[in-house]
């Protein structure tokens, strides 16, 4: 489980123009989609609302699975992320873990980086400000500001989010597809 810490996460949001006015740099929205008490008839948890949405996000943002350069999850419990994946459609329902040993997560431009910051389970969750985490990242990212960690060429980011969990199962879960300028 993610331990607490102390910390805070921020970006500027605003009109395209006026970041190129300001000679900001920038990132878009190629998509964003959200779900909430998904499957609610399940006695237990082994399918998301991801899987609800997931073909789409991809869709409206125009690309395809290939064509996502980071994957920035939501990851309190390491299965979380198992569903985020199964869900996203990177891999079929109960694929998950043969998916994980199949494919590099790493920065390394191999296979598919994933929470290249470490994410909360090596980072910490600051309250509210855990569910930011993913977005920075895939910010620094795309901004190329992702320093020793930096995946080359980063253009498309997926991240995704989870939340108010009431002991089951999540009831919200949310993805955006990210894209630099």
């Amino acid at each position: 489980c993610v331990m607490p810490c102390a910390g805070a996460d921020g970006f500027f949001v605003m009109r395209e123009e006026m970041a190129g006015e300001l000679g900001i740099k920038g990132v878009s929205i190629g998509s964003a989609f959200e779900c909430f008490k998904a499957f609610p008839d399940d006695p237990i948890q082994l399918r998301s609302g991801w899987s609800t949405y997931g073909e789409d996000l991809l869709q409206e943002a125009g690309l395809t699975h290939q064509q996502i350069d980071l994957f920035e999850s939501y990851d309190d419990y390491p299965v979380v992320v198992m569903l985020q994946l199964e869900g996203m459609g990177f891999c079929e329902p109960g694929q998950a873990a043969a998916f994980l040993q199949e494919n590099s997560m790493k920065f390394d431009g191999k296979g598919l980086p994933h929470n290249t910051n470490g994410g909360q389970l090596s980072v910490g969750q600051a309250g509210a400000a855990g569910g930011f985490l993913g977005i920075v990242e895939a910010l620094r990212q795309l901004l190329g500001e992702a320093g020793a960690n930096q995946v080359d060429s980063a253009r498309h980011a997926l991240v995704t989010g989870f939340g108010m969990v009431n002991y089951d199962r999540g009831i919200c879960s949310a993805a955006a597809i990210l894209k630099r300028c």
